[in-house]
């Protein structure tokens, strides 16, 4: 089994260059792709609905999408109509195999008054392969403060001492 955990950084490159399909073909033969920053209705990439377009990269993948955060991107066209469309940003999981269930988890976040600090989410899946069931997170991290992706790791490993519990959603 092959997996890839990677974050798209929405589709831009390290020449700063958007473009979504090259990075999904550097993964494309994973059998298993968690990804991270993946965006839904954004002007910096177009408005484009990233999760449906690697959907359509990888016809051959399940896959499940899970928004940190969700906000209003409506408007209205030429003809004045509301075209009722929703901003995202979160986290996907891509399988050869079924993805039976998922859940989100919204990882603990810290106020800042001196930066912007987004939402940050693990994307848990249970993927029924042919060597049995694999649960998996998709997970993002904080990236400004290091005690508070310290502290989101002790978060994911309470859920995870507590599934046995809880058992899946």
């Amino acid at each position: 089994m092959k997996f890839v955990s990677y974050n798209i950084q929405y589709g831009f490159g390290l020449d700063g260059v958007y473009d979504l399909p090259r990075a999904i073909a550097s993964i494309a033969d994973a059998d298993v792709i968690a990804l991270q920053e993946v965006e839904r209705n954004w002007p910096r990439t177009g408005f484009d609905d990233q999760p449906d377009i690697i959907a359509n990269l990888l016809p051959e993948h399940h896959w499940v999408y899970g928004p940190a955060f969700d906000m209003d991107g409506s408007y209205r066209d030429a003809d004045g109509r509301l075209v009722n469309r929703r901003r995202q940003f979160g986290t996907m999981l891509l399988s050869r195999w079924p993805i039976v269930w998922s859940r989100l988890h919204l990882l603990p976040m810290r106020k800042m008054t001196h930066r912007l600090n987004t939402q940050n989410p693990a994307l848990e899946g249970m993927i029924r392969t042919p060597s049995g069931p694999l649960r998996i997170f998709s997970l993002h991290l904080a990236h400004i403060d290091a005690d508070e992706r310290l502290e989101q790791i002790d978060f994911l490993l309470g859920r995870h001492r507590r599934l046995a519990d809880e058992g899946g959603p």
